[in-house]
């Protein structure tokens, strides 16, 4: 990098927003990654981008998301591989997202999601407040 010259920053301003929102303290008990442009989840007939995700659950940027204890099947899109999941909403945030826990989740989903997770990049705990 040059001395001087402004670093770019990749994300959107909606993404933006989400991370300045995250908590400080990350309360999981496994680490979260952050997710690659590419990846999504659909639920009924919606479709949102993935902020960031764990072996344990997933936020995704839904400016209208379902409201906490909504239970929930998806397919959760990790490039070429579709992974179907269940979970229930645990926390969620008008206008931003939505953080959902996965719930009965079979084998081979966690065997594609355990190697999706393998090729993406540890999401910061704490974030500077802008």
């Amino acid at each position: 990098m040059r001395v001087g010259c402004p670093q770019r920053n990749p994300m959107n301003p909606s993404m933006q927003e989400a991370y300045r929102i995250m908590p400080t303290k990350d309360r999981r008990a496994t680490p979260r990654f952050l997710a690659k442009p590419e990846n999504n989840i659909r639920y009924g007939d919606r479709s949102a981008p993935i902020r960031d995700l764990s072996l344990e659950g997933v936020f995704i940027l839904d400016p209208d998301p379902l409201p906490p204890g909504s239970e929930l099947s998806f397919t959760l899109t990790a490039g070429q591989t579709e992974i179907s999941l269940e979970g229930i909403v645990r926390h969620s945030v008008v206008d931003v997202g939505m953080g959902i826990q996965f719930t009965n989740l079979s084998n081979v989903s966690k065997r594609r999601l355990t190697i999706h997770i393998a090729s993406l990049v540890a999401a910061p705990s704490l974030l500077p407040q802008a």
